[in-house]
């Protein structure tokens, strides 16, 4: 890693001349059973709030066969098959299925369960998604086609775990830069600016409030990640607006939950 990021300085000295480039694309390749692509997904939200203006983020459920195998042993029917799931909230819009699949990482990582069908009518709900479409499209043979794109993507671009982001500039004849596992927030925002090669303005990231009611359902960890607030600073704020019967504390497992009240 250390070497690829001395790599990417080096080359934005060289091409110090050129055009600075104004956007990025991330492919984010994830294992929805990863605990670090769980923690990962907080990250890549910081990003698209940050920085909505230079990246764009396209989440690619891992179609590897050991992923693949995961989600069939672990399903009853197509319904809570969550790879065929997930393609199936795709045709809905990219953002509907990531908000899809944030909540079903939801459940099923710091709870520790398995995926079932009343979770995924639940997260189909929550998700703004169209049940009676979602049920539709997750017959439509194109679903299992679309997984095989996807895994000619990945074999493309020579993907051999997850998490796994690979971040490409405006240039189509440019390799894009493939960064493997878990990385602090900081790692992330350096191969940006290196790659956009201009100074950037950040974004500021939405009320508390706000973010957990776009999200209905958030760890702890991933509003640390997001506002970097001490955590005793987060907590009186939950507990400011769990007074006021917006949220609401949920105990799991592995932690903390909060969720939204507000619809």
């Amino acid at each position: 890693m250390a070497e690829e990021l001395k790599l990417i300085h080096a080359q934005s000295r060289e091409d110090s001349n050129l055009s600075p480039v104004s956007k990025i694309e991330i492919y984010s390749f994830f294992d929805p059973f990863s605990k670090e692509c769980f923690k990962l997904s907080a990250i890549l939200s910081k990003l698209r709030i940050e920085y909505k203006q230079y990246v764009s983020i396209r989440h690619i459920l891992n179609p590897s066969l050991r992923v693949l195998t995961k989600c069939q042993a672990q399903s009853t029917s197509d319904l809570d098959n969550i790879a065929l799931s997930y393609k199936a909230a795709e045709l809905q819009g990219r953002l509907r299925a990531e908000r899809f699949i944030h909540l079903v990482q939801n459940e099923i990582i710091p709870k520790r369960d398995i995926i079932t069908e009343a979770m995924v009518n639940n997260c189909i709900k929550n998700a703004g998604l169209d049940y009676e479409v979602f049920k539709e499209d997750l017959h439509n043979s194109k679903l299992r086609d679309s997984l095989q794109v996807d895994l000619h993507i990945a074999r493309e671009m020579d993907i051999e775990e997850a998490p796994t982001l690979v971040f490409f500039n405006e240039d189509v004849h440019e390799e894009g830069l493939k960064v493997e596992g878990l990385y602090p927030y900081h790692i992330y925002t350096y191969i940006i600016n290196e790659l956009i090669g201009t100074s950037i303005e950040k974004e500021l990231p939405p009320t508390l409030e706000q973010y957990i009611q776009q999200q209905q359902l958030v760890t702890m960890e991933e509003l640390l990640t997001i506002y970097e607030w001490p955590e005793k600073l987060m907590n009186k704020e939950l507990k400011k607006l769990a007074l006021q019967q917006k949220v609401e504390k949920l105990k799991t497992p592995d932690g903390k939950f909060w969720k939204s009240k507000m619809k």
